[in-house]
């Protein structure tokens, strides 16, 4: 499924802090800390777009998806083709897009990112930017090295102020049937609130993440927005 690659990246800081390590920045350690603290899931819109050689839209879905929901009804369809979804097609789709086991994470998100190698970018009296590898040892089909991964930390609250991530160098993926052509993660997150039980910052509204592939020779994309942070139902992980 093309929305792994996004979880990957994206979703992986919903439980970093089971992984920290000694040699991780301290300011980045509390930002990582305070995320995971939060809800551990996201809900998010995906549009989904089919191409032509020529670059015309052939196809097009809008889908949400809220793993708060129960696994029946955790995605729904919204529009195709630019229209409204019919009942019959959100019946049809719904049913089998539902009738799907729920991804589950098998391991700490920590175990993909290499926190311990995290560089210091830049830094302002107000923040902080660090650059973070994803772990070699965990990326068996995917060519790590050439995705960038950004964090910045606001230093008055301590938290994640924002998540980016592109692509240095086209990636093949899925045993060379599917080819990765572009990456855009633009994540801002809202300071935690101190007074809140909610510890951790909630994703902006205008957050959005983008990926360019192209499978069996089909240019196709992904693109996710209204974000939303959610405790997954039933407490699945």
């Amino acid at each position: 499924m093309p929305h792994r690659y996004f979880w990957l990246i994206l979703i992986s800081f919903g439980g970093l802090c089971a992984g920290l390590r000694a040699e991780t920045p301290p300011l980045l350690t509390k930002a990582i800390v305070q995320w995971a603290a939060g809800r551990e899931d996201l809900a998010f819109t995906q549009q989904t777009r089919f191409f032509t050689d020529d670059g015309r839209v052939k196809a097009e879905r809008v889908e949400r998806y809220d793993p708060s929901l129960p696994d029946s009804v955790r995605w729904r369809l919204i529009e195709v083709d630019g229209r409204p979804a019919t009942i019959e097609q959100r019946e049809k789709w719904e049913a089998r897009k539902n009738g799907k086991p729920r991804k589950k994470v098998v391991k700490s998100p920590a175990e993909y990112l290499d926190l311990d190698h995290a560089t210091l970018m830049d830094e302002t009296s107000q923040s902080a930017r660090f650059e973070i590898d994803l772990r070699q040892d965990q990326a068996h089909l995917l060519a790590v090295e050439k995705i960038a991964v950004v964090i910045t930390v606001d230093k008055e609250f301590g938290c994640i102020a924002h998540i980016s991530a592109t692509l240095r160098q086209p990636i093949r993926v899925l045993l060379g049937l599917a080819r990765i052509t572009d990456l855009d993660i633009d994540v801002s997150v809202e300071p935690a609130n101190e007074d809140s039980a909610q510890q951790s910052g909630e994703v902006q509204s205008g957050s959005t993440a983008r990926v360019a592939m192209s499978k069996l020779g089909y240019p196709m994309e992904y693109n996710w927005s209204d974000f939303r942070r959610v405790t997954s139902f039933g407490g699945a992980k």
